[in-house]
């Protein structure tokens, strides 16, 4: 038994109307859920991850002991002092009080649980990197890695009275060993753990499991403070109030004809193609988890094949869910409700955790409308309701895996690729995100949109997947083979590979193609489908040369989609083309508040996309949104000058439907344009598109296209990618200096991209054996605006909500329903939810990180911001924290040196002033 020393100064810090809750108790609360964990939550393959070289047996006696000590640290002066209703019942129980001048925070009672742990562990034989090891989990389960600062020589020797000895150190040592009799590991704590070092990997995942133990057990509806009964008891309990789902326990069809048809409700005939046949054979041919990238052209059902993928690698090692990342807000939304019909027909009795990941997921109805425990009863599938035989899992929203720190933890997750790239930073509680991945089967579409600074992330983070020994399955239209050979080296970096058999993975090796990495690499080329030419054609930048294509091409009506390569340029044109085809002209942007935005969308799918009600004539201008984000078909397609990827991307919208068109539109056509002069050599694209793409990958486009009248496809996806992405490009004549100078200014770029986005990346630790000062500068937290500009540089930056004052009153814009809204007070859940459909990216000019030391204009808008918070939201678990632009009741607003103002017609309006 503790004694009565221990057990009157193990006491909590925070007082509630409850009374002291007893550290003792929580210590063994903790201790039984960390033990639930490991049984009902865990998959088996991180299990086997955290175990090591361990047992089952030892790795869940370890799961409890890490767990039941965390809280060790707060066993000292400098913890007990912070409370003095604590100091006196301590010193009655005969625990000293030095005379202490006590700051909260600096010294952290988890580096006090590190240095006891640390301590109890080389007394008992340890050596000093095996005890720092296990030390290192409980000193950062407050979701930052111990710092030597705290936890030193010289700090110990510095805060030694803080930390309490003597007494002090005999009763926290007296508390380990009552954990270790309670979980009966006396003999693994001997004879395993004391000479078994955890692997910067097993540290990582442990604190996240510590963590999560650690939440659960302090959660007050689920272990009162005053509650009665036994430790099981209560663990008992409170374990199935909590109710997590079990880990998904994937049973996929041995025929892949058969799991196409079941899950995705596909007509009784449908046969897969070869590319998905290749994939799922990739997958099923694996002895040990890898990398799959697969590259197939649009629309040629790469989602369906990597989902049964997921599958099979699920069953064959023991993952309990999936994560699908995806480039934009939109096409997250429409892969959650592709997801959510392919979970509904999983196993029968199942019950399946799933959330949509992103900052705007409150207010997507398909995920409202999962509900926390209740399932989907029907559903549809492309309108077909889905035989009686089928099988139907329950599909949740579990509570607890609300908020930004543990929406990843579920265990099916479709988000944007931000919330896979925060892997990658340095955070605050990045262990929990680690936690989360090393459960599932990662999935990443679209992987090709990753520009050159996320893709600095993308590739540490798939050197840690490949580290926790996690199936990677990436997919692209248009991979340029530079990037497919960086994504495979990474991964086989942190599966401790390297390259084998000779075996070539850049440039052009097939299309459709299928690339894995497992214990070696394969290259399998698919048979590609029928084909289809494109005729190309080329214009001036100038509007009048527009407007009179558009004239002739339109004679007999069309659908045109005009893509410009910035929100700017797309607002001057639609605003030109409006007075010449009046409200003929849409226009598309990333700068739309979320409602407008959604709405605009919805309006052009129902109009544009399969089955909808056409119009005779329609203009769609646009930016790079219409790329991925929107399953809409246009008769012709009018694109500023892009990189050669992104092209066939805009491409993918053209002619994108079987149906009847204009006879002048009836062969599909590209109209090439933004180039101020063609006839040059090379030809004069202008600084504002170079500004955004680079002048090189614009230069290399217009060279693989020169004297080109057409495309064939998909035979020239392959072809022109690679030629244009090549380290040796044969540059045309006359075009040799300027593109000379353009490939170094891209280089130049490149590496500028990487170096910033490399200060703030979470490298593996190369040398260290600890996690000690693992995350020892520039921590940010993710899922903020800060973090969300760590890792992303694009057009868009954070989002603010945007407000309208009149008068006294504060409004919803009109777009937004216009309604009078509370800031003094806090407004309702309902209200809170159409504020947020208010919410808008502020531009790349106002959102730049700058280098390290500079004075980051990013920091400067959100401090303005912060500035101009309403504190009526503070209290709100809905806007809390979120930034605002208050427009004036003409819709303007100035914030530092931009003028900014909102337009029915042109969203958001942008202008730098002075």
């Amino acid at each position: 038994m503790l004694s009565r020393q221990v057990l009157s100064a193990w006491a909590k810090s925070d007082r509630d109307s409850d009374g002291w809750l007893s550290l003792v108790r929580h210590s063994e609360d903790t201790v039984e859920v960390a033990g639930f964990l490991w049984d009902d939550w865990l998959p088996p393959a991180t299990r086997r991850t955290l175990s090591g070289s361990m047992s089952a047996e030892q790795g869940r006696a370890l799961a409890q002991f890490l767990a039941g000590v965390h809280d060790v640290g707060k066993l000292s002066p400098a913890f007990a002092m912070q409370v003095d209703a604590l100091c006196g019942p301590m010193r009655d129980a005969g625990l000293d009080f030095p005379a202490l001048s006590v700051r909260r925070g600096v010294v952290p009672h988890a580096a006090v649980s590190f240095l006891a742990v640390q301590t109890y562990l080389t007394d008992i034989g340890a050596s000093q990197d095996v005890a720092q090891s296990y030390a290192c989990v409980v000193g950062g389960h407050h979701g930052v890695a111990p710092a030597r600062a705290v936890v030193g020589m010289s700090a110990v020797s510095q805060y030694e009275r803080h930390h309490g000895t003597g007494t002090w150190a005999r009763a926290r040592a007296e508390l380990i060993d009552h954990v270790v009799d309670r979980i009966e590991a006396r003999e693994a704590l001997a004879t395993v753990w004391a000479f078994t070092p955890l692997t910067v990997e097993q540290q990582i995942l442990w604190t996240g499991f510590v963590i999560m133990a650690d939440w659960i057990a302090s959660n007050t509806d689920l272990f009162p403070l005053s509650g009665e009964g036994s430790v099981e008891g209560r663990g008992d309990a409170g374990w199935e109030k909590l109710d997590l789902p079990a880990p998904w326990q994937a049973d996929p069809p041995a025929n892949l004809a058969d799991l196409l048809r079941q899950r995705f409700g596909l007509p009784t005939d449908a046969v897969p193609n070869a590319m998905q046949s290749a994939v799922v054979e990739a997958a099923t041919a694996m002895t040990e988890p890898g990398l799959i990238v697969v590259e197939a052209t649009m629309g040629s059902g790469k989602t369906e094949a990597a989902l049964a993928a997921a599958e099979h690698l699920a069953t064959k090692f023991g993952l309990g869910g999936v994560m699908i990342a995806l480039p934009t807000m939109a096409t997250s939304n429409a892969m959650f409700a592709r997801v959510r019909t392919w979970l509904t027909h999983q196993a029968a009795e199942s019950t399946l955790s799933l959330r949509l990941a992103h900052g705007k997921a409150h207010l997507n109805n398909d995920f409202r409308a999962l509900g926390s425990r209740s399932g989907i009863a029907h559903v549809e599938v492309d309108g077909r309701e889905a035989a009686q035989d089928d099988c139907r899992a329950e599909v949740i929203a579990h509570q607890w895996f609300q908020g930004r720190k543990r929406s990843m933890l579920s265990s099916f997750v479709v988000g944007t690729i931000d919330q896979l790239l925060f892997a990658g930073l340095k955070a605050k509680h990045v262990v929990l995100r680690h936690l989360a991945l090393a459960n599932k089967v990662v999935i990443v579409d679209e992987v090709h949109a990753a520009d050159d600074y996320m893709r600095t992330y993308l590739l540490q983070v798939l050197e840690w997947l490949g580290a926790y020994r996690v199936p990677v399955i990436m997919l692209s239209a248009t991979l340029p083979g530079e990037q497919r050979s960086q994504l495979v080296k990474a991964y086989e970096r942190g599966r401790g590979i390297g390259s084998s058999d000779g075996v070539e993975i850049s440039g052009d090796i097939g299309y459709p193609v299928v690339t894995t990495v497992s214990t070696q690499r394969t290259v399998t080329p698919v048979a590609s489908g029928i084909g289809s030419r494109v005729s190309i054609e080329r214009i001036g930048d100038e509007f009048d040369e527009l407007v009179h294509l558009l004239q002739e091409a339109l004679t007999e009506g069309g659908c045109v989609a005009v893509v410009r390569n910035t929100v700017r340029r797309a607002q001057e044109c639609a605003r030109v083309l409006r007075s010449e085809f009046g409200d003929d002209v849409v226009l598309l942007h990333s700068r739309f508040v979320a409602k407008h935005r959604a709405d605009l969308e919805r309006h052009l799918v129902d109009r544009l996309g399969r089955g909808g009600d056409r119009p005779e004539r329609l203009i769609v201008v646009a930016t790079q949104v219409i790329e991925q984000s929107l399953d809409v078909d246009f008769d012709l397609l009018v694109t500023d000058l892009a990189p050669i990827d992104l092209l066939f991307q805009r491409v993918g919208r053209l002619h994108r439907h079987q149906r009847e068109r204009p006879p002048a539109l009836r062969k599909p056509r590209i109209v090439l344009t933004g180039v101020i002069d063609w006839a040059a050599a090379p030809p004069d694209i202008g600084a504002g598109h170079a500004n955004v793409y680079g002048a090189a990958l614009l230069l290399r486009a217009a060279a693989v296209l020169e004297g080109r009248t057409s495309l064939a496809l998909p035979t020239d996806i392959p072809v022109l990618v690679q030629s244009a992405y090549a380290p040796e490009f044969p540059k045309p004549e006359g075009w040799e200096t300027e593109m000379t100078l353009a490939d170094s200014a891209y280089g130049r770029r490149v590496s500028n991209q990487r170096e910033r986005a490399s200060t703030w990346t979470l490298r593996r630790p190369s040398f260290e054996p600890v996690l000690i000062d693992w995350l020892d500068a520039n921590v940010v937290d993710a899922d903020t605006p800060r973090g969300y500009a760590r890792v992303r540089d694009s057009d868009e930056g954070i989002e603010v909500l945007i407000t309208r004052r009149v008068g006294d009153e504060v409004y919803l814009l009109p777009q937004c329903g216009g309604e009078r809204i509370e800031v003094f007070s806090e407004p309702s859940s309902a209200q809170a939810r159409r504020i947020l459909n208010s919410s808008v990216p502020l531009p790349r000019q106002m959102c730049s990180p700058g280098r390290p030391g500079e004075r980051a204009v990013i920091d400067k808008t959100i401090e303005e911001l912060e500035q101009k918070m309403y504190p009526g939201w503070e209290g709100s678990r809905w806007l809390a924290g979120e930034l605002v632009v208050q427009l004036d009741e003409n819709n303007r607003a100035t914030v530092g040196d931009f003028e900014l103002r909102y337009d029915d017609l042109e969203g958001l309006v942008v202008t730098k002033g002075g």
